[in-house]
């Protein structure tokens, strides 16, 4: 079943990371632990994205902007570059950390061997965040640290942004990653679960789909139902099963 583990770390720790250069300001930054490249599941319209990653992996230093909507798979690429990078990767989820002090932070940067910086979108109205990365930006690319980013939107359509930051953003290679049709949702479906050892037919996953929630974030909440129930039960997952499991009420249907 999947886990989300809550880890007390410090502004230049990355997931994992024992050491830090800065003790003084512990950040608490939640991260889901099942998200690695592994079960990223690879799509037609991403193969030259993870074929950046690939030469970002083998130490080309390639610096990203990857933008899309919500439940496109961008946090899991980020966190799963970063576990695959090592316990020297930086990973930032805006989501945690707008209440801190931008520059205490960001102050470590330049330690690290990758900083990835998630939903930067956040910070459009916060002056204060966008010109500690700006700071931040210019430190990495003078050290060649790789750098990747994400965000709902393309840097050029970040109207909100400092001009000079979204410039340097702008300077990075940018990739959309789309939302996913019904038929990658259902895909998605049957390949994380067969990395837990599940079997989803075409007919279970219509079924799913025509009733569930169509975020990517909710169906892998119900696949962790289902893999729960699958095992207490000693049942595979079918029609049945998911009828007498009454999953969907009326708030969770679409």
């Amino acid at each position: 079943m999947r886990s989300v583990t809550t880890a007390t770390l410090t502004p230049i720790a990355a997931i994992e990371r024992e050491a830090s250069v800065v003790d003084q300001l512990p950040l608490k930054i939640s991260f889901d632990s099942d998200l690695n490249l592994d079960n990223f599941q690879s799509r037609p319209d991403l193969l030259q994205l993870l074929t950046e990653v690939d030469a970002l992996l083998a130490g080309a230093g390639q610096s990203l902007f990857l933008w899309g909507p919500l439940g496109a798979g961008k946090s899991h690429l980020l966190q799963g570059i970063s576990r695959a990078i090592g316990p020297r990767a930086l990973y930032l989820p805006m989501t945690e950390l707008l209440q801190y002090p931008p520059e205490a932070v960001l102050e470590g940067v330049a330690t690290s061997d990758a900083v990835l910086i998630d939903d930067v979108q956040l910070t459009l109205d916060r002056d204060d965040w966008q010109e500690a990365l700006f700071h931040s930006f210019n430190r990495l690319k003078a050290a060649g640290i790789p750098q990747i980013y994400s965000g709902l939107a393309p840097p050029a359509q970040m109207m909100a942004v400092l001009p000079d930051l979204r410039s340097r953003w702008g300077e990075l290679v940018v990739y959309h990653l789309p939302a996913l049709s019904e038929h990658e949702l259902g895909e998605l479906l049957q390949f994380r679960a067969l990395q837990r050892g599940l079997k989803l037919s075409n007919e279970v996953v219509h079924y799913i789909l025509s009733r569930a929630p169509r975020g990517t974030e909710a169906l892998m909440a119900l696949l962790d139902e289902l893999d729960d129930a699958a095992l207490a039960r000693g049942r595979p997952i079918t029609i049945p099963l998911l009828a007498e499991l009454r999953l969907w009420s009326g708030d969770r249907s679409r």
